[in-house]
């Protein structure tokens, strides 16, 4: 870029950043003003890629065409993401790869290995047709529930720190339009790939969720979604916190090799945080199951119905009647698990019965904190 044009675009930033309240600072990571990959909500000539112009009318010439507030093209709520005036639709479709599979995460030389993203050889594929982790607006949207369950509370929970002028849950509870300091997807909060070992508390990778899924989240969430940092605490919780990775050959045949014992399971890998359609794009999921694993398509109550249980186990798991090595989870080739009745796929008993299904307390074993069976 040459000199004029970066110190137009910086002085936009300038601009935008005094609108909405915040002061004037580098962006570390901004998506959306990326000149090549950002928010292109009107094609223009000479293109305009990533200009604040693209959402703010600076000059704020005509009053009719959108609000005051911050000089935005139109309100700030969550339709503004979605808005399908856009040239390349911004964030109303669901993108090409989704669900993003267990097996498109960035690789072990890379500075973030084990972050979900769509990539090519531990380069991001960028653009909003990839990214695999946003089900449409549709779903996120969605006032429907499943098993007395929002299939999207991250939008509907009346709990929910920022709510639009509708009452929802926003974006902006997660995300920074104007980029942060985390690398990916315009996250407010710290959040990684796999890591943990070195973490005595919970770890710090991980924290964008524990701000809210912790004791110092918000009042009205379910006592046990504030729990979820404690379950992740090793000081708590030692040796099986946060569905551990033990390294342990009867469980898995090969690992990554920036897994260290210890390193806690990522959120990412079981939930997604906007909301679920199932695996099979009909029957959605509750507790924001992750999409993206074969056989998770109308779980409602895994902690009491068998069948469902067992499906949420075996999404990554292979029972003792299986072919070791015929699942891979974020690069872990996974074994068989050892040969024991309930173990086989012929079985029927609820793995959480055994392993743990209750959240009465910090120290309780479920899916979080693995307890090790009988």
């Amino acid at each position: 870029m040459r000199d004029r044009e970066r110190g137009t675009a910086w002085l936009l930033v300038a601009v935008c950043c005094l609108l909405a309240g915040r002061a004037p600072a580098q962006v570390v990571n901004g998506p959306h003003l990326d000149p090549q990959y950002g928010v292109e909500r009107v094609a223009t000539t000479p293109p305009t890629i990533g200009q604040c112009t693209q959402c703010h009318d600076i000059h704020d010439t005509d009053q009719t065409a959108g609000p005051a507030e911050y000089v935005l093209y139109r309100p700030s709520d969550n339709n503004l993401c979605y808005d399908p005036s856009s040239v390349s639709g911004c964030h109303n479709a669901v993108p090409l790869n989704y669900p993003l599979p267990l097996q498109d995460f960035m690789p072990d030389y890379t500075d973030y290995p084990g972050y979900p993203e769509a990539n090519a050889g531990g380069e991001k594929i960028h653009g909003v047709l990839y990214r695999g982790r946003w089900p449409g607006s549709t779903v996120f949207e969605s006032p429907d529930q499943v098993g007395g369950h929002y299939i999207s509370p991250h939008r509907n929970d009346l709990d929910m720190p920022r709510q639009d002028a509708q009452g929802v849950g926003q974006c902006l509870n997660c995300h920074d339009p104007h980029g942060t300091t985390n690398p990916f997807d315009a996250l407010k909060g710290d959040y990684r790939g796999v890591e943990g070992h070195a973490d005595f508390g919970p770890p710090e990778a991980y924290q964008h969720c524990f701000q809210c899924h912790g004791q110092g989240g918000p009042t009205g969430m379910n006592p046990e979604g504030r729990l979820i940092e404690d379950l992740y605490d090793e000081s708590i919780n030692p040796g099986t916190a946060g569905h551990q990775i033990r390294r342990d050959p009867d469980i898995a045949l090969s690992w990554p090799s920036y897994m260290q014992v210890g390193d806690k399971l990522p959120c990412s890998v079981c939930h997604n945080p906007h909301g679920s359609r199932g695996n099979d794009g009909v029957q959605p999921n509750a507790f924001l199951l992750n999409d993206a694993i074969p056989g998770w398509s109308g779980i409602t109550d895994p902690l009491n119905v068998a069948e469902q249980g067992r499906r949420v186990c075996f999404g990554c798991h292979i029972p003792s009647d299986g072919v070791p090595g015929s699942r891979e989870v974020l690069g872990i080739v996974m074994n068989t698990i050892p040969n024991r009745g309930p173990h086989r796929s012929s079985a029927t008993r609820n793995c959480m019965d055994v392993h743990g299904k209750w959240y009465s307390s910090s120290t309780s074993h479920n899916i979080h904190n693995i307890g090790r069976g009988d």
